[in-house]
């Protein structure tokens, strides 16, 4: 009997730390995020910051589950059990639910528009300066492809709501940006609205990046952040600090860095990285 409870209260002190050495991963087939299938299996920009975190704390275990992305936030915001997500935007009602870290987890370029490069010459558009989304649709009356119920940032919405008699043919359900990425291929459209890294990697999927150039917009921000959150519990809140201290750590690491590049055009990988050195010390809410 005394055996017994000596072994029970010994397993009880081992398997705690255990416990609260783990932190679970919500992951969503979403590249160039997360790219789980293709040739790119295992290059996502987000699954490689999860990677150098993991190098950062040894001590930790990282599972990682996968969730449909309609889902992530609800199974995140759930107390029943705590999760952990990368690269999340906030909002007053997500911090209801969700913790997050005060550190960015990624950063990025803001939306572009991908345009085919003799649309670029032809137009005359200067490459290397933004361009402006309401000149092009409404002056150039370009065809402007879209993700149904997507937002990409109040300005770019404004134009996009304020556009009457502009060409904007928006897709719905799953694999939108896929499906325009195509329509844009096969010149049906002029130009895709999205973000950088997402127009590269499918581009490149399908074998025709080189005919592609993304040209920035006026409308759009210098950068996009995102934030660590993880389920708004007590374990949760201990996690983000653990995770908001390793953050620290690996944005001073050249890797971190290069995983951020992977996945944009060698003609925007420049501007990402005056951008971030412009912006290093900007603050982190």
């Amino acid at each position: 009997m005394h055996y017994a409870f000596r072994y029970a209260f010994l397993s009880l002190l081992i398997s705690t730390p255990l416990h609260a050495k783990t932190i679970d991963w919500i992951v969503t087939d979403f590249a160039p995020y997360y790219i789980f299938n293709d040739q790119y299996a295992g290059t996502g920009r987000d699954e490689g910051v999860i990677a150098l975190l993991e190098q950062q704390l040894p001590s930790y275990t990282f599972n990682r589950t996968i969730f449909p992305s309609s889902r992530t936030i609800q199974e995140l915001s759930n107390p029943n059990h705590t999760y952990c997500m990368l690269s999340l935007y906030q909002s007053p009602h997500r911090k209801q639910h969700i913790s997050f870290s005060e550190q960015t987890s990624t950063v990025g370029l803001s939306p572009s528009i991908a345009i085919h490069q003799e649309l670029v010459q032809h137009l005359k558009l200067e490459t290397s300066t933004p361009v402006s989304l309401k000149t092009l649709l409404n002056q150039y009356q370009l065809a402007l492809g879209i993700s149904m119920s997507r937002s990409y940032g109040n300005a770019i919405d404004a134009v996009i709501n304020n556009s009457a008699d502009a060409s904007i043919i928006i897709r719905p359900g799953r694999d939108t940006l896929a499906s325009l990425t195509y329509m844009l291929k096969k010149k049906r459209i002029d130009i895709l609205l999205g973000y950088p890294s997402e127009h590269y990697y499918l581009a490149k999927s399908m074998g025709f990046e080189d005919q592609l150039m993304q040209l920035p917009l006026t409308e759009a921000p210098d950068l996009s952040y995102g934030y660590i959150g993880c389920t708004n519990t007590e374990q949760g809140i201990a996690q983000v600090e653990v995770l908001n201290a390793a953050l620290k750590e690996i944005k001073q690491q050249p890797a971190y860095r290069e995983v951020l590049l992977r996945w944009l055009p060698d003609n925007l990988k420049p501007l990402l990285e005056q951008r971030l050195q412009a912006n290093k010390n900007a603050p982190t809410e």
